[in-house]
């Protein structure tokens, strides 16, 4: 059985995914008839967050919340049986990317391409030998939460995803894993058909090369140019892995001129309580009102080399409701008027021209 991941957690950075695992497994424990709500309360998650398409979720969280579910079910081997059942299409793009490919080979190649749409703890490596090709799954985020169920999920659903779209029957020479694991070895086995080695340097899997130029009998040419395009797109999007601050600026510039600057409504369009986003932002040594106040900040200089923006309309895109709360505000950032400031920019403009 897992144990409970522990309530005094490390202070790790806010990484982002899209959840996927952490809605399979909600879905599973529904399936069975098993509340999951307090399980998500604990591992700071709801279900309108892992269904309503949010910006993001925590990665921590979605590791926590499969090894919650694990404990609570008393399965150890949970991760595999949330796999063995999901339809294999809500993985989303990867799932279609791989499915308009070519050979197995060219799946994979999408698959680390664009992984990081999904996902931005893993970053997948390809190393092709002569007789074999080894994949490995690099994490970003070195923690003591455990992620085996997580781990083990996503081998066997792209295991399977593999299986599915070539119409072949085969499994990986070898696979390892990173955690240790004392329980569940034989059914484990059994599931993943192959040699499975634990408590490795890294997560990986080792398919004999006559896998790698299988067909895909769903390949597209045309639907893979639009997917990979869209990929592309949401790579350029991505959050930056520099931290959670970028995101919460990201949501704040589409908020602020509809004056809605107050901490719940941009918790919830990331995913999060206001806790446990005020907790990620604390552990990157901000808050989210300084966030505010240095976004303000940038926009205010931005905006006012615009000439033909009012002070008035530049307080309301910065979410003031009144001019005197924004003049305020730049004498404080800058010991100057928004006025006085532009006066100076245009007086440097004119002596340089």
């Amino acid at each position: 059985m897992s144990s409970e991941p522990r309530s005094d957690l490390p202070q790790l950075p806010f990484l982002w995914t899209r959840g996927i695992a952490a809605r399979e497994t909600m879905y599973y424990l529904d399936r069975h008839r098993i509340e999951a709500e307090p399980l998500l309360e604990k591992a700071e998650l709801s279900r309108a967050q892992l269904t309503q398409d949010p910006g993001g979720v925590s990665v921590v969280c979605q590791h926590r919340f499969l090894e919650l579910a694990a404990s609570e079910v008393n399965d150890s081997i949970l991760g595999l049986h949330v796999a063995a059942e999901m339809d294999l299409r809500d993985i989303g793009l990867l799932f279609y990317l791989s499915a308009s490919s070519a050979t197995v080979s060219e799946a994979l190649d999408h698959l680390a391409q664009y992984a990081a749409t999904m996902n931005e703890e893993i970053r997948l490596e390809i190393l092709r030998r002569k007789h074999e090709t080894i994949l490995t799954f690099q994490h970003a985020l070195e923690s003591e939460d455990p992620r085996r169920q997580h781990s083990e999920l996503i081998t066997l659903a792209f295991n399977r995803v593999l299986r599915t779209l070539t119409n072949r029957d085969f499994a990986p020479s070898r696979i390892t894993f990173s955690h240790a694991r004392n329980s569940g070895l034989k059914e484990l086995h059994c599931i993943l058909r192959c040699v499975v080695e634990f408590a490795q340097p890294t997560d990986s899997w080792v398919l004999p090369q006559r896998v790698m130029t299988l067909p895909i009998v769903s390949e597209d040419i045309r639907l893979l140019e639009i997917l990979k395009a869209h990929g592309d797109h949401l790579l350029s999007k991505r959050p930056s892995s520099a931290g959670l601050r970028s995101l919460v600026e990201a949501r704040l510039g589409s908020l602020l001129p509809s004056g809605k600057v107050q901490i719940a409504p941009v918790a919830k369009q990331l995913g999060m309580s206001v806790r446990s986003l005020t907790r990620h932002l604390a552990q990157e040594g901000t808050s989210f009102g300084e966030v505010l106040d240095h976004l303000r900040h940038r926009l205010a200089l931005r905006y006012l080399r615009d000439k033909h923006a009012s002070l008035q309309q530049i307080a309301w895109l910065l979410g003031y409701s009144e001019t005197a709360a924004f003049n305020h505000a730049f004498r404080r950032w800058t010991g100057a008027s928004p006025s006085r400031v532009r006066n100076l920019k245009d007086t440097f403009t004119r002596s340089a021209s």
